[in-house]
């Protein structure tokens, strides 16, 4: 009997547990999780502070597969070191695990700063875990105005919930604009219109440098430019680390996570890693990106799993960010914000006047389909993908498909290609029949959401409350 050991009960993880029951059904799998809630949809952590229901709405339904007397998980215990040679794992509570093959799926979380006076400070917080965003949503309560510093996708989420409960609500980035490297000063532009809209405040190329606190609690927040800013609450979205705090004095290649080939191999023989965590040079967009690894970590536990059984599949992606700001749907696929001399760019007349939050961007290099920006609509972001990865030549394209996303005619015809699902942003096609209204559950995180029109005939996707 084959002993499969998984860190992290993220979608990666669950993914990957999923493919080595249906592959090797007589496995014994172990998944350690340092959480104690595990399975639940991490991207909807900011949603749950704007519904009514708990957090049993953004619980995920896959726990009734691991009800097999084959798994186990263990909840609220950490790993304390791995020893590769002998393969084994001491968790914290002194318990030493075997193992034959070993899945690393642990994640990322926010960056700390545990000095001075944002160490322990009630006022400031994280969100990476249900119980943050718990914990948090207790705090919004008496909450009258809020500070978000960074741009991750923990940042935009929490953005919604902040607004709709009439929160005074300042947005400090540490960049020039929204994600660099992945949306271009237009695009960036669209998305800050759409915040500010909201009533949000956006300062740019900013720092927080100091708290001024009233007895224990936050009272300002003085960022670089000499702004202070008025704030009961400071939510840090700053960039993320690996959770591999075991791992720091191992012999696996760390970088800005653990190194893997495109089997998802470690440099540690039967050492897989999968998700977040996992550090593929090839997947590098030409800048700084914020954490949002739903479906990526999807495909790559499944990848993991078929491996650690015995299979030889690689992992074959192009870099991809697809998450929601506000209402706006949002990917960017391939070198999305690059330039050159071989670079040529294709976006038509977006924005249109009628339509200022839709925004199409093709990116050519040497001619062949290099990156692809899309907002507000990306009902043909599935197929371009498929341009992207094929390096085709415009020549190559679905005349159609291309012929539409550039379109001065809004109202397209009913071949709208897809929608992205609101949690995991998994890309689903929408055919035909497809009505208004219509309830869809996602394949992937298995999260009902309702289809609505927009104004220029395409569907988007809408999480059911």
């Amino acid at each position: 009997m084959n002993r499969y050991l998984i860190l992290g009960a993220g979608i990666a993880g669950r993914r990957a547990a999923e493919s080595i029951m249906q592959r090797d059904p007589t496995s014994k799998i172990t998944m350690v999780e340092s959480q104690p809630n595990p399975f639940y949809a991490r991207p909807m952590l900011g949603e749950l502070l704007s519904r009514k229901s708990g957090a049993e709405s953004i619980s995920t339904k896959d726990q009734e597969l691991f009800s097999s007397p084959q798994f186990e998980i263990r909840t609220g215990t950490a790993v304390e070191r791995l020893n590769l040679d002998d393969q084994t794992m001491v968790l914290s509570d002194k318990e030493v695990v075997s193992y034959d093959k070993l899945l690393i799926a642990s994640g990322r979380k926010t960056q700390r700063r545990s000095s001075g006076e944002f160490a322990g400070l009630p006022g400031v917080v994280y969100l990476d875990r249900l119980g943050d965003a718990q914990e948090l949503g207790n705090q919004i309560k008496m909450t009258r105005r809020a500070d978000v510093f960074g741009s991750s996708f923990q940042a935009t989420s929490m953005l919604r919930a902040l607004r709709e409960k009439d929160i005074e609500t300042t947005l400090v980035l540490p960049e020039d604009r929204l994600w660099p490297g992945a949306l271009d000063r237009v695009s960036s532009e669209i998305v800050e219109n759409r915040l500010t809209e909201e009533g949000i405040t956006i300062l740019k190329s900013a720092e927080v440098l100091f708290l001024e606190k009233h007895g224990s609690d936050l009272q300002e927040v003085l960022i670089s430019s000499g702004i202070r800013i008025p704030a009961d609450l400071l939510v840090m979205a700053t960039p993320q680390l690996p959770l591999a705090d075991y791992l720091q004095n191992g012999d696996l290649d760390l970088n800005q996570g653990v190194q893997v080939n495109e089997m998802l191999r470690t440099s540690a023989e039967n050492v897989f890693a999968a998700g977040d965590i996992a550090y593929l040079p090839s997947e590098n967009f030409s800048g700084p990106q914020p954490q949002v690894g739903w479906l990526r970590a999807w495909k790559q536990g499944e990848v993991a799993g078929i491996n650690m059984t015995g299979g030889d599949n690689a992992y074959k992606d192009i870099p991809s960010l697809r998450t929601k700001v506000m209402d706006l749907d949002i990917v960017c696929l391939g070198s999305s914000d690059i330039a050159g001399d071989d670079v040529r760019i294709e976006t038509g007349d977006y924005p249109y006047p009628e339509l200022p939050y839709i925004y199409k961007k093709l990116i050519y290099r040497n001619d062949r389909a290099a990156g692809a920006v899309f907002i507000g609509d990306v009902s043909e972001a599935g197929i371009v993908e498929e341009w992207i990865s094929k390096g085709l030549k415009a020549s190559q394209f679905d005349r159609t498909v291309h012929e539409n996303m550039f379109s001065s005619h809004f109202h397209s015809s009913s071949n709208a290609h897809g929608v992205l699902c609101p949690v995991c942003k998994f890309h689903m096609q929408a055919d035909s029949h497809t009505e208004e209204g219509s309830i869809i559950t996602c394949p992937a995180c298995g999260i009902d959401f309702r289809m609505v029109r927009m104004p220029n005939g395409k569907f988007h996707a809408v999480a059911i409350n």
